[in-house]
Parts: C-alpha cells; sequence; structure tokens
C-alpha cells in the first residue's frame, strides 16, 4: 500500500512538472509563412529568372534532340537527364536562399527572445498564443 501512495505522488509531481515545462515552452511560439519568405528573398527574382531560362534551354534541347533518338526509351532517358539536371540547378539555387531565411527566423527569434519560431500550419493547437514572425524576418531579407 505504502508503494502505491509513493507511486501516486511521483505521478502527480510528474504531472505538474509536465505543465509547467510546456506552459513555460507555449509563452514564446512565433510563426513565419516559409514560402512567402523564400519568395521575399532580395536574390529570388533573379535565382526565378535563371530557372525559366533554364527550363526554356531544357524543353529547346529535347525539342531538337528527341526527334534524333529512336526509340522511346531514349526519349525517356532524355527527359530524365535534362530534369535531372534542371532540379540539381534548382536546388543549387535555392539552398543560400533558404539558409539565408533560415538565419533570419533565428535572428528574429533571438531578438524577440522566443523559445521557437515553427513554420506556419504547424501548430495544431495553441496558435491563438503564437504570433506571426513573418513580416519581421521579411524586412531583414531586403
Amino acid at each position: 500500500m505504502k508503494l502505491r501512495k509513493q507511486l501516486a505522488s511521483l505521478a502527480v509531481v510528474g504531472m505538474m512538472s509536465v505543465v509547467a515545462a510546456s506552459s513555460a515552452f507555449a509563452a514564446g511560439v512565433g510563426y513565419v509563412n516559409f514560402d512567402t519568405l523564400v519568395q521575399a528573398h532580395k536574390d529570388f527574382p533573379k535565382v526565378s529568372a535563371q530557372m525559366q531560362s533554364a527550363i526554356k534551354n531544357a524543353n529547346q534541347e529535347f525539342a531538337k534532340k528527341a526527334p534524333t533518338l529512336k526509340t522511346d526509351q531514349e526519349k525517356q532517358e532524355l527527359g530524365r537527364q535534362l530534369a535531372q539536371n534542371l532540379s540539381k540547378l534548382e536546388n543549387s539555387l535555392i539552398v543560400p536562399i533558404e539558409k539565408d531565411v533560415v538565419n533570419k527566423v533565428e535572428q528574429v527569434r533571438k531578438d524577440k527572445n522566443l523559445d521557437c519560431i515553427v513554420a506556419q500550419g504547424a501548430i495544431i493547437a495553441g496558435a491563438d498564443k503564437a504570433t506571426d514572425e513573418t513580416q519581421e524576418v521579411a524586412k531583414l531579407l531586403k
């Protein structure tokens, strides 16, 4: 019987600790619209133009080479290679922008003394206590 009381006491203390810790954590949560911030980045228009040009060139290359290929499999392979090249280019162009956005988000988090900043839509419950920091980060990206 004494063991049950001790276990019950430990459970109550544990639950109180979890409640206290979670309420302290929820006190400083911000969120951002990550896609909006990527598109607001000063380098995004240049990257977008580069990608549009690369897509146009890939389409032209496919249109030029495809008629000379004998099988559908060869045409599919050419299309796959061109798509893979476009994907690599997109990653090489967009990753630096995303890293810069993440750095600016971290700067806002520190400046506002927030516990964390999450992507908009990631909060399932308690969003009414979170603050939208998208515009603060966007200011830093210009």
